[in-house]
């Protein structure tokens, strides 16, 4: 049965698989499933994002028998698909993508060097292992590729090209700096009178208590992003500020300053999965107490050239083929179908 199925658990999920829909949509017909996380919605994830599906109830994904099952997410629906592909939904070094759950696939959309080594040195894979695609993220074509300049970028948000815009993007759980370092993050960017974007994880928002704590924030002047697709956001910002989340390692791909928080003992939190000794926290300076944040910041925005060399170092080993990595996916997408 000719097709493909696309699976997604939260809206960033169908920014990563966008670009290949895009690429493929009049060739191939596409049918969507979706199993949102506890208290979450998602009947309409694919729609709001600009994909035409045929919608599927997650209860009947498995029994479809289609071409091939794409997932960011681990969780395997199309059990009757000819092929089954699996594209991650990020490179983060706290170590939960490297699972044996990913043999269940036929091939892994991987995003760089730097994952490859590591399934091989956790002995998931091995070397030459047919599953393995060095494919990249396609959600970040667009960052490098020219499609969102930083000019477009600011016009598209509707900000002001003269004055340096701070783009705040933590991971969410017990990682996240929200807690620690959120209300001195907003402050301290509204009092220096920076444009200050806001993009929270989607998970986020399923706690009551952080949709009334971002209201509060945009009473006092942050801009709070909502669009799952946080590629225009980076591409507008002179500074990131974030924690261990993936968006940090994308961001490197634009060569400009990036600010990390420190909350907690990460490695004790996410115990032998967390990776923090081959890169860590080397792109930009650390901040261990709100105290230093200010100084931080202010030294990010005046110096953007310290850290670039590590900066590109680290992007070259976490990324294949920035810019070209929707095209490689979905060579690989039409010759598994077509074979």
């Amino acid at each position: 049965m000719r097709g493909i199925l696309l699976f997604a658990r939260v809206p960033m999920n169908v920014v990563y698989l966008r670009p290949i829909y895009k690429a493929l949509v009049g060739e191939v017909s596409f049918w969507g499933t979706v199993k949102p996380p506890k208290g979450g919605k998602g009947s309409d994830l694919f729609s709001h994002q600009g994909l035409k599906v045929k919608k599927v109830p997650s209860t009947l994904a498995k029994w479809l028998p289609l071409d091939l099952y794409i997932s960011p997410d681990i969780m395997l629906l199309g059990k009757r698909c000819r092929w089954k592909i699996h594209t991650f939904h990020g490179a983060s070094f706290k170590g939960r993508a490297y699972t044996s759950k990913v043999l269940a696939y036929d091939r892994l959309f991987i995003i760089g060097p730097y994952m490859e080594e590591r399934f091989i040195e956790k002995g998931i894979l091995k070397e030459g292992d047919s599953r393995i695609v060095r494919v990249g993220m396609p959600k970040l074509d667009s960052l490098v590729d020219g499609t969102w300049t930083r000019e477009k970028s600011i016009d598209h948000l509707g900000l002001d090209h003269k004055t340096p815009i701070v783009l705040y993007a933590p991971t969410w759980g017990a990682g996240s700096s929200l807690k620690a370092f959120g209300d001195k993050v907003v402050g301290t960017a509204i009092e220096m009178g920076l444009t200050l974007v806001v993009k929270l994880h989607d998970h986020t928002f399923r706690d009551p208590g952080w949709r009334e704590k971002v209201e509060e924030w945009e009473v006092v002047g942050a801009i709070i992003y909502r669009d799952p697709d946080i590629v225009p956001a980076m591409a507008a910002s002179d500074v990131l500020i974030s924690d261990l989340s993936s968006v940090a390692n994308e961001y490197l791909l634009l060569d400009r300053s990036l600010v990390y928080l420190q909350t907690l003992d990460y490695e004790e939190r996410y115990g032998h999965s967390i990776d923090l000794k081959t890169w860590g926290f080397a792109a930009g300076p650390l901040v261990k107490d709100k105290e230093s944040f200010r100084g931080t910041l202010i030294e990010a925005l005046d110096h953007p050239e310290t850290y670039s060399d590590v900066r590109r170092k680290m992007a070259a080993h976490l990324f294949y083929n920035p810019g070209h990595a929707t095209q490689k996916a979905v060579d690989v997408i039409r010759e598994l179908i077509d074979g």
